[in-house]
């Protein structure tokens, strides 16, 4: 079998949303990291795309149990993921993050991804990251990516110095030339 080869047809390998959407996602790591600056305790979800063209695409999430803060709110959202997953729990039990947290791995749910959130880290690189809006129930016509969503690019990051390891230059950047503007106006 072979390939026709367009140097205009480049993607790389990308474990990373390209899209915002409605995704079948899969639960795959739920890891209880303590306090938060607030002091609240909370914990961080991996989740991944399970079908459709973003299939193996991987959302972060954070889950953050302020029941006992001066302003509750977030808690809320950690309700509302075990009702879209359909968690077999009962009304007023009483959860903690640190117990909960191993029991989310592989449970199935639909989340919404209407933004993507900048993000810099320790060295100057940006990431725009997929943001969760809302869960609802596993999808049972599949995941439904909307293309008028693109994660922002952050712009042409190739320059002459990065190369193959043979010396030869790499590709240009297909995402170079782009718009690099926020498209959510923010």
């Amino acid at each position: 079998m072979a390939f026709t080869f367009n140097k205009d047809d480049i993607r790389t390998a990308s474990t990373g949303l390209e899209f915002g959407g409605d995704y079948n996602v899969v639960i795959t790591s739920a890891e209880f990291k303590g306090k938060s600056k607030n002091g609240n305790d909370y914990a961080t979800i991996h989740f991944e795309v399970a079908d459709g063209e973003q299939k193996g695409g991987r959302i972060t999430h954070n889950l953050v149990d302020d029941y006992e803060s001066d302003n509750p709110f977030n808690y809320r959202v950690i309700n509302s993921m075990l009702t879209a997953m359909n968690f077999q729990i009962n009304d007023n039990t009483q959860l903690e993050l640190k117990t909960l947290a191993p029991r989310l791995i592989n449970q199935k749910l639909a989340v919404r991804v209407t933004k993507f959130e900048k993000y810099t880290n320790d060295e100057g690189k940006v990431f725009y990251n997929p943001r969760v809006e809302s869960f609802g129930t596993w999808m049972a016509a599949g995941s439904q990516v909307d293309k008028s969503n693109p994660r922002p690019s952050v712009g042409k990051q190739h320059n002459a110095s990065q190369t193959f390891s043979n010396g030869t230059p790499l590709p240009p950047d297909p995402m170079a030339g782009q718009a690099t503007d926020n498209p959510f106006g923010g």
